[in-house]
C-alpha cells in the first residue's frame, strides 16, 4: 500500500513539473501585448477574500460586482470606460492589509489563444489603516472568438 502511494506521488510530481515547464516554454515564444491600467476605481469591500484572487472579467455585469469608482478630483479623476464587446479587464485582488502594498502589472503577453499577466508585489511598511492591494487591467478580445486561457504569475 505504500508503494502504491509513493508511487502516485512521484508521478503527480512529475505531471506537475511537466505542465509547469510546458508553461514555461510557451510563454516563452509568447509575443507583448498592449494593455491600459484600469485607474480610478475600487474593489467593493463585499468581494474582498483572505486569499489572492485572480479575475477574467468579460461582461459589465461582473464588473460592477467587483468594481466602483472612485471619487477622484483634478484632471485624472475621470474612471476609464470598458467596452466589453472588444475588451476584457484581467484583475490582481489581494486580501485586506494594514501594510502599503502595491500590485503593479508587468508584461502581457500572448501565444495562441493563451495570455499571460506578470505581475508583482511590493509590500511596504505597516499602516494605521487597511487597504486592498490590486492592480486591473484591460485587453482588447481577439477578433475572432475564440476560448481564451489566462495564466497569472506572480514574478
Amino acid at each position: 500500500m505504500k508503494q502504491a502511494i509513493y508511487i502516485a506521488l512521484i508521478v503527480t510530481i512529475t505531471m506537475m513539473g511537466l505542465q509547469c515547464n510546458a508553461k514555461d516554454k510557451l510563454e516563452a515564444q509568447a509575443y507583448p501585448i498592449n494593455y491600459t491600467e484600469l485607474q480610478n476605481y475600487l474593489v467593493k469591500s463585499h468581494m474582498v477574500t483572505k486569499k489572492t484572487q485572480n479575475v477574467i472579467i468579460d461582461n459589465e455585469e461582473q464588473f460592477n460586482k467587483y468594481f466602483e469608482e472612485a471619487i477622484v478630483m483634478g484632471r485624472n479623476g475621470q474612471a476609464p470606460q470598458v467596452d466589453f464587446k472588444t475588451q476584457y479587464v484581467l484583475a490582481v485582488i489581494l486580501p485586506r492589509t494594514n501594510r502599503a502594498t502595491a500590485v503593479i502589472p508587468g508584461e502581457i503577453s500572448q501565444v495562441g489563444n493563451t495570455v499571460f499577466f506578470n505581475y508583482r508585489v511590493r509590500k511596504g511598511n505597516k499602516q494605521e489603516y487597511t487597504v486592498v492591494p490590486f492592480t486591473a487591467v484591460i485587453i482588447d478580445k481577439p477578433a475572432v472568438d475564440t476560448q481564451m486561457e489566462f495564466i497569472f504569475k506572480k514574478k
